[in-house]
């Protein structure tokens, strides 16, 4: 290969490049190609026959269309030399500095070290090995929390390479989860060597800034995570001043990880999962767990006496939950971000490796709104160990606070009423008495004006604060393997209704005139069946006094005889119909997951059988707490659902804010929310069908409403009246809240036979409302469940009703 217009010495059978042409000389006997030196154009020879030089003789003419030889021979040379004018060619463009320039930064681009390295002059190579160079990006880039780069070399119009050095100048555009977006001007030297152009490579590379000897150093800026506060302001979760506690694996003992674990009270596993991460280092602090300030400080002695442990200097936060285990799934808790939690997209959206994130409850379904965005720096330091300049920097952004429909004394009231109702209850701990509670409950309390949440609860607990620390493996596993699934937001959970479905069934058929409030029956006995060919099965109902028995009566003494006729009167077609203009078989409008209510499963309603049972709550028909609550709103806004709510600031689109479709990022839709635990005995796993056409939003004064017209407002008259009248008679179900001082009580009592659980497990339901005695405006809607295990004793009050009359004993409305 040859410089253009570069010559090398001419011989027998040399080539020869002047002017760009190429000449071949020929063996003796051939001729010259093209013009020779001094001779004329055309195909010459010196043999006999030839047009030679002067005085040679001349060739006769040949024939016309006759071919000599040598004519051959010349299109054959001529076919070469072509070819070999093409390969010069391409020997002379060899890639220039700029080419080479934009190669080493696509490299870049790709996080390609070797391919970098490669493209490194001879001395760039002798001054660092190829495993130095890729270590030393690597490290940087996973240390400032690289998330994209982006470059441009910059040639000038006239560029033309002199001489076996140039520089040349680029920008690259950096993007990182740390600091975000920033820009940086380099300059790179290209060399001239036997290969071809090469990159001299110093430090100056990486950042303009840095020198030999300088290292590049990365802090993030904690951002405050918004609030979850109570409907008075009052703080539900909070940041509180904090501390990283964490170990440097480079001057950790063989032991230090075992040691740190039970010093900090978690799992030896739980540490070495942080510090089995890719991105650890033998340098690098790895930070296990985050404490507020005094619990550091009164640890601190323990933790500073095992090799590696170190506890960082810098203000951190962490989440604090000042009132324990209250409220404790509706608020879940916040944790590390996993090394499978900080995915690609997750690091886009500027997520980083140290950062903490909601993992259960509204922290796990507002984590948009709640975690702010963090800050950071990056900066060179020096090699005498001053600060150099800052490279980048974005300060931290606090993140929403959020306010909810909750009312902390309400919540108070509801937890204390479920645990003196539980604790009260059965042989005592461990023990399977008769009729023994389980620890398993729910409740849901709204503002029955405009749906908003007041409490929601759910037994048995756990303390936020504790997994938000990190708890022991031993812990964990006795939480996840506890066959009542305390993680699991049984409020939100589908469930067996039993009796105080009853009123639903009462309004459809009313609608549908298939009764009337005065329709009785007939006599109904203790047992019933429609006829023989229902075999050996029997509707049975609890006793109650002799005689009429219409619709009120039916409600006030919870006849399952008199509602297993309504619901074959109805038929199984129009049954479900009229079931889902109050919301069942949808998806509930809430900010988290909940199990959608259904009638039955996706075969719908097999048989006569399965209709009446159906029809008094039965059957394969479920709905949550939360989503009944929501349904009994209907009798006190002539027919109209309201929409629940838990955001005291939530559009009234039904939009909760954070999210998009009303489901915590990473839930499916059906779920209920919970962690690590299978749903309660009973509980349905999932969504059942879709959602029925036909449903519309509206709104009222008190509040927006997600079903409107699900019955009609006389319907729902003769409903609210019947359900007062279950409290009010002495012979109803609910009457021991009859009682009650300051309060008018209505509602429904409910038992639920449990299926596939123990014999003669079941869920006791109380759903209804209470009202300010004098005021006539109901200001509580509440629903309470409560799991039971073996067989009622006889006459054993029904402990929903128990925990409902607790709550209104313990709680009043503030004067307005």
């Amino acid at each position: 290969m040859v410089e253009p217009d570069g010559d090398v010495a001419a011989g027998h059978g040399a080539r020869r490049t002047v002017r760009g042409i190429v000449w071949k000389m020929l063996p003796p006997g051939g001729g010259w190609l093209g013009r020779p030196p001094g001779g004329s154009p055309g195909l010459t020879g010196g043999g006999p026959g030839s047009d030679g030089p002067a005085g040679a003789r001349r060739s006769p003419r040949r024939p016309l269309g006759s071919r000599s030889r040598s004519d051959g021979a010349a299109v054959l040379v001529l076919l070469l030399v072509l070819l070999m004018s093409l390969l010069l060619a391409g020997c002379s463009r060899a890639p220039g500095p700029d080419a080479i320039l934009r190669q080493y930064l696509d490299a870049w681009q790709r996080q390609d070290y070797a391919a970098m390295y490669a493209l490194l002059d001879a001395a760039s190579r002798e001054a660092i090995s190829q495993d130095d160079f890729a270590d030393r990006y690597r490290r940087i880039e996973e240390g400032i929390e690289r998330t994209g780069l982006s470059a441009e070399v910059h040639v000038p119009g006239d560029f033309r390479p002199e001489g076996d050095q140039v520089t040349l100048s680029f920008t690259a555009r950096w993007e990182t989860a740390l600091t975000g977006a920033f820009v940086q001007e380099y300059q790179a030297q290209l060399v001239r060597e036997e290969e071809g152009w090469r990159v001299r490579w110093t430090p100056a590379l990486i950042f303009p800034d840095l020198k030999e000897g300088d290292k590049v150093r990365a802090q993030s800026l904690p951002a405050r995570r918004g609030s979850l506060l109570d409907r008075k302001g009052r703080p539900l979760a909070l940041d509180e001043p904090a501390r990283a506690i964490g170990l440097v694996p480079g001057k950790m003992a063989p032991d230090s990880a075992e040691r740190l674990a039970k010093v900090l009270g978690i799992a030896t596993g739980a540490v070495e999962k942080q510090l089995g991460q890719p991105w650890v280092r033998d340098d690098l602090f790895v930070p296990i767990v985050t404490w507020p300030e005094s619990r550091a400080e009164a640890a601190e002695e323990d933790l500073l006496a095992i090799p590696g442990v170190l506890i960082s200097s810098s203000r951190e936060t962490a989440r604090w939950y000042p009132h324990g285990a209250l409220a404790a799934h509706t608020l879940g808790y916040t944790g590390p971000i996993t090394a499978e939690e900080l995915t690609d997209e997750r690091r886009q959206a500027g997520y980083g490796r140290n950062d903490r994130i909601g993992k259960q409850g509204l922290e796990r379904a507002l984590e948009e709104d709640l975690r702010g965005r963090r800050g950071g720096r990056i900066w060179i330091e020096r090699e005498d160990g001053s600060d150099g300049p800052e490279i980048a920097r974005r300060e931290a952004q606090a993140g929403r606070d959020l306010q909810l429909t909750l009312d902390l004394d309400v919540q108070r009231a509801v937890e204390r009423a479920l645990n003196e109702t539980l604790g009260s209850a059965g042989a005592g701990a461990g023990g399977r008495g008769r009729g023994q509670l389980d620890g398993q409950a729910a409740a849901v309390v709204l503002d029955p004006a405009t749906g908003e949440v007041l409490a929601l609860a759910s037994r048995p607990g756990f303390d936020p604060n504790r997994l938000a620390d990190g708890i022991t493996a031993e812990e964990w596993q006795a939480l996840s393997d506890d066959p009542r699934s305390p993680l699991y937001h049984k409020a939100l959970a589908a469930l067996t209704p039993g009796s105080t479905f009853k009123p639903f069934t009462a309004a459809v058929a009313l609608d549908e005139g298939v009764i009337a409030p005065d329709t009785d029956f007939g006599p109904s006995p203790e047992q019933w069946q429609k006829d023989a060919s229902w075999g050996d099965y029997y509707v049975r109902r609890v006793p109650h006094p002799p005689g009429r028995v219409d619709l009120i009566r039916a409600l006030v003494w919870s006849d399952n005889v008199y509602f297993a006729r309504a619901g074959l009167a109805l038929g199984a077609e129009r049954f479900q119909r009229g079931l889902t203009r109050f919301g069942l078989g949808e998806e509930v409008p809430f900010v988290l997951g909940v199990v959608p209510g259904r009638v039955a499963g996706e075969g719908g309603i097999q048989g006569e059988i399965q209709l009446a049972d159906s029809a008094y709550g039965q059957g394969q028909v479920q709905v949550s707490p939360l989503q009944l609550a929501a349904m009994y709103t209907a009798f006190l806004h002539d027919g109209d659902v309201l929409r629940p709510r838990l955001l005291l600031d939530e559009p009234a689109s039904g939009q909760p804010a954070g999210t998009a479709s009303g489901q915590p990022a990473g839930t499916a839709a059906g779920q209920p929310e919970g962690t690590g635990s299978s749903p309660p005995a009973g509980a349905a796993a999932g969504p059942s069908s879709a959602a029925p056409p036909g449903s519309r939003e509206g709104e009222l004064p008190g509040g927006p409403i997600w079903k409107q017209g699900a019955a009609r407002p006389e319907t729902a008259q003769v409903i609210r009246q019947a359900l007062r009248q279950v409290v009010a008679d002495p012979t109803g179900t609910a009457h021991s809240l009859a009682s009650l001082r300051g309060w008018v009580v209505s509602g429904k009592t409910g038992t639920a036979q449990v299926t596939g659980g123990e014999q003669g497990a079941r869920w006791r339901w109380f759903a209804g409302w209470a009202s300010p005695a004098g005021s006539g405006e109901p200001r509580l809607l509440m629903v309470f469940a409560i799991h039971q295990q073996g067989a009622a004793d006889e006459g054993s009050p029904n402990p929903a009703v128990v925990a409902a009359r607790r709550l209104l004993e313990a709680w009043r409305p503030e004067a307005d």
